[in-house]
């Protein structure tokens, strides 16, 4: 009999995850990252991810209803991160990024609270001091904690060429910019075939990030395409493994990410090597992030395809 008592729960205990295995019910929703502003850039890339959304950017009650709704939904599953980015660049349209903040602040005011709240820019416009003094001061006081700089090449004149522009301020004036109002500073190496490809390029732009501007937060993920495919800007399987295998030997390993890649610990410095995109399972118990598209869609991942919250 006592054999029968401990056999039954082991099985129902194996159902269950058998069950689970099928079809997960949601226990986290790790982030938000939330597309803002008109749709406009002062840059010009070739790969441009966002290019295809721009149509979608338009200022309507139903996008910030579902924004503020989302925000609310990953705070009760765990949430721990804000992300602003946009179609274009953010920075373009600096009021909806102040609405968004402030619509952020209401949430947390009613416990819906972030300790991570993210930027993400070029960086082009944190080169104008009159620009950082106008918003920076306000948008800290809403709550914004980071601003994460994309970085395709520590030589700036090839930085302008990626961004199709042609001169690109100072590192040295941005990362002070946005320093001096005490907002973090994170940066974004965009991981691009002729750019940051291999372990030799990555090591050259870590060094320089942390050793020459004091950057001590970096996050890097391979250039692909909206729905997490290759393209001709990713670079080959080989250098990201190369990347991998310097990662391992170099750093102390922090932690993995469920959705896949991990945290680094590097003299002191946080490195973060991920999937630029993931698609959505079903079958998993947790989302990566729900993203807030400018019509007004969210979906658990950026491939909207399978993956719709609200709508």
């Amino acid at each position: 009999m006592a054999l029968l008592m401990v056999f039954i729960p082991l099985t129902i205990q194996t159902e269950h995850k058998q069950r689970r295995c099928v079809m997960a019910c949601i226990e986290y929703i790790y982030s938000v990252s939330a597309l803002v502003g008109s749709g406009i850039c002062n840059g010009n890339c070739e790969f441009c991810a966002g290019k295809y959304l721009r149509p979608q950017a338009n200022n309507n009650e139903l996008y910030w209803k579902n924004y503020e709704s989302a925000i609310k939904l990953s705070a009760r599953y765990g949430g721990w991160s804000l992300s602003l980015t946009s179609s274009g660049e953010p920075t373009c349209d600096p009021k909806s990024i102040t609405k968004a903040l402030e619509i952020y602040q209401k949430c947390a005011a009613q416990g819906a609270y972030f300790p991570n709240v993210n930027l993400f820019t070029n960086g082009i416009l944190f080169g104008d001091e009159h620009f950082c003094e106008t918003w920076l001061p306000h948008w800290k006081r809403l709550g914004l904690s980071n601003i994460a700089v994309s970085i395709h090449s520590i030589d700036e004149s090839k930085q302008a060429c990626a961004y199709g522009i042609s001169q690109y301020p100072h590192f040295e004036t941005i990362f002070e910019n946005i320093q001096k109002y005490g907002i973090g500073l994170r940066c974004t190496l965009l991981l691009r075939r002729g750019g940051i490809e291999n372990v030799s390029t990555y090591k050259e732009a870590v060094h320089t990030l942390t050793n020459i501007y004091g950057v001590n937060n970096i996050t890097s993920w391979p250039i692909g395409n909206p729905d997490g495919s290759r393209n001709e800007f990713t670079p080959s399987r080989i250098g990201i493994a190369s990347i991998r295998l310097w990662l391992k030997k170099n750093t102390k390993f922090c932690h993995g990410h469920i959705w896949g890649g991990g945290v680094y610990d590097y003299n002191g410095n946080i490195l973060r090597l991920t999937d630029y995109v993931t698609r959505h399972n079903p079958k998993k118990d947790f989302v990566r992030q729900l993203v807030v598209f400018q019509d007004g869609t969210v979906a658990y991942s950026w491939i909207r395809e399978g993956a719709l919250c609200m709508k």
